[in-house]
């Protein structure tokens, strides 16, 4: 399988609100078009966003069912009820889980948590860990980041005499389980105006209504101060980092570098990140695959553990089991992912909509990222499913345009499990349903896919001339971080740029550094993991396009301007 070269396409937005909000806001119309791309198109939409404040977040009981959870969750705290936060095995579920009980205990609750092991329970909520907290004298269960498809689990608990609050934050559908509470921006009739929180920040919400109704206490009972831990989750999810979910994450990596939590300390001391700014991409790439590792290979309750010690000694030593546990991740992680591609390699460009594999040799707690690599290297929707006997567990990622939330809905009757959302899932299926289920989702991918879809697009905000690229321009960008889903790092492109040196860095040279442009205007470039890809390109042409954003650089006291390259491509060649 091949794939087309990227198309690079810009976005329009109408120059006159550009220069509108430029004038309002006092900004460039370089700053000022970025906004107006990602539909911020008013002063006071650009005002808030460039400047994130906690008293701009919405309010809690404007979620569905916030009064009856918060209600119900104080008068266990005041009874001393015993009280059990279940949550789902990610960074979102394990900083879920670490939020509440950190809160509830600040208030003295009679609270623990249990977090499902994904190779022996799978995801969610199960009858068994229903009828034991029933064993165990647990009155009041909450879900954290799961729940809202949980509907025999909710009449289990009924008949068990357990009160059950739900938050989730997962797509549902036309009914939700029958319990105390169900918490979800997105269940039938949410009129909250934000529908896109992670599932710790669903938490964080069921914690500002629970501290406000306990009369707002100072200290440790205050979930703002727990912002960093909210942040972890909400970034590590890939959810957009728009209104509620950019102020969290934007005050939430401020206080991360100077974090009072010592799970938090101890995770950036085995990253190498003591003593730095924290950016969304250190969460992405660094901290969440760290927390995400004990989970996919057994254990995600250590996640919790080093988020809720105060033992500096056990954050040490829970923090260096995680980044071997990641390690040994990455290992198992690159095996699979040459499994995959053998087969995928050799598939039909055009009949191939939707790729569908299992295996009962692969490793079902790390197949969700070779599916995120597949679909990403092919543009290509995604499942692979690791066997275990006859039945198997899969992990979907899909690419725009394709909802895999609504695909794997066209495919119920072949499964036995699935949820998620519209670009990442999961499912169960029986060994015998997956010809089936291949042939339907790669039908589906036909219906709902065109050629166009297939071609992969890097979408860029401007068109800058050499003299352009300056050292304002990209401090100005980066009142813009934190960047992810729904808010990328800005992308411009510049045409006819001469190359003035070229070599490999980095230990096995697989990084590209360019230097670029002419006379004064000289900026410097550097493309991650381009050396295979790309240096023939620069080497062989006078003059290059490249797609960058712009970054701020440090070195040696120095701060200048940088280009971190997306794609180059010789001049005047298509």
């Amino acid at each position: 399988m091949s794939l087309k070269r990227r198309t690079w396409e810009r976005v329009a937005a109408d120059p006159r609100v550009a220069a509108e909000l430029s004038t309002r806001c006092s900004i460039s119309l370089g700053m000022a078009k970025v906004l107006a791309n990602r539909g911020i198109v008013d002063e006071r939409s650009a005002r808030l966003f460039l400047a994130p404040d906690i008293a701009n977040m919405h309010d809690p009981f404007a979620l569905p069912d916030m009064q009856a959870a918060a209600g119900r969750l104080l008068d266990a705290v005041r009874r001393g009820e015993k009280i059990r936060v279940y949550g789902d095995y990610d960074v979102d579920g394990i900083s879920s889980v670490s939020l509440v009980v950190s809160v509830l205990r600040a208030f003295g609750a009679d609270v623990d948590y249990y977090i499902p092991n994904r190779l022996i329970e799978g995801y969610g909520l199960s009858i068994e860990a229903i009828e034991k907290a029933a064993e165990d004298g647990v009155e009041l269960l909450i879900t954290a980041d799961c729940g809202i498809g949980a509907f025999d689990e909710a009449e289990a608990a009924q008949s068990c005499g357990v009160d059950l609050i739900i938050t989730d934050h997962h797509e549902a559908g036309a009914s939700v389980p029958r319990c105390a509470a169900v918490v979800n921006p997105k269940r039938p009739g949410s009129d909250y105006p934000f529908k896109e929180l992670a599932g710790v920040g669903v938490a964080f919400k069921l914690c500002q209504a629970f501290w406000r109704f306990a009369g707002r206490p100072d200290g440790a009972a205050d979930p703002h101060g727990y912002l960093d831990l909210v942040a972890l989750g909400t970034i590590a999810d890939v959810v957009p980092l728009l209104d509620e979910n950019r102020i969290i994450a934007k005050l939430g990596l401020a206080m991360m570098g100077r974090s009072s939590n010592l799970g938090i300390q101890s995770l950036l001391d085995v990253a190498g990140l003591t003593g730095r700014d924290i950016k969304a991409g250190n969460v992405s790439f660094t901290l969440g695959p760290r927390v995400n590792a004990a989970g996919r290979l057994g254990d995600a309750s250590l996640g919790a553990k080093l988020f809720l010690t105060d033992s500096r000694q056990e954050a040490s030593e829970l923090a260096a089991m995680l980044d071997e546990e990641n390690r040994k991740r990455q290992e198992i992680e690159l095996e699979i992912l040459r499994q995959v591609w053998e087969p995928v390699s050799k598939m039909n460009t055009q009949s191939t909509r939707a790729i569908v594999l299992g295996s009962d040799a692969w490793h079902s707690g790390v197949i969700g990222i070779v599916a995120s690599k597949i679909a990403e290297m092919t543009y290509r929707p995604t499942v692979l499913v690791a066997f275990e006997g006859d039945v198997g567990r899969g992990s979907a990622r899909s690419i725009p345009g394709f909802n895999l939330f609504s695909a794997l809905t066209e495919c119920s009757d072949l499964l036995l499990k699935y949820g998620g959302h519209a670009q990442a899932a999961g499912l169960s299926i029986r060994e015998e349903d997956l010809e089936a289920f291949r042939e339907r989702m790669n039908r589906i991918g036909h219906e709902r896919l065109s050629e166009e879809d297939l071609i992969p697009r890097l979408r860029f905000d401007e068109e800058l001339m050499e003299a352009e690229i300056s050292d304002t321009l990209a401090r100005e960008l980066v009142a813009l971080e934190p960047h992810g889903l729904g808010n990328p790092s800005p992308v411009f492109v510049t045409r006819n740029m001469l190359v003035l040196e070229q070599r490999s860095v980095g230990a096995d040279g697989r990084h590209l550094k360019l230097k670029l442009g002419r006379g004064d205007a000289v900026v410097s470039a550097i493309g991650f993991r381009m050396t295979q890809r790309y240096s023939d390109i620069a080497r062989n042409s006078a003059e290059v396009d490249v797609a960058y954003s712009l970054d701020v650089n440090e070195w040696n006291g120095r701060t200048y301007a940088e280009m971190n390259l997306k794609d180059i491509r010789r001049s005047n060649v298509g």
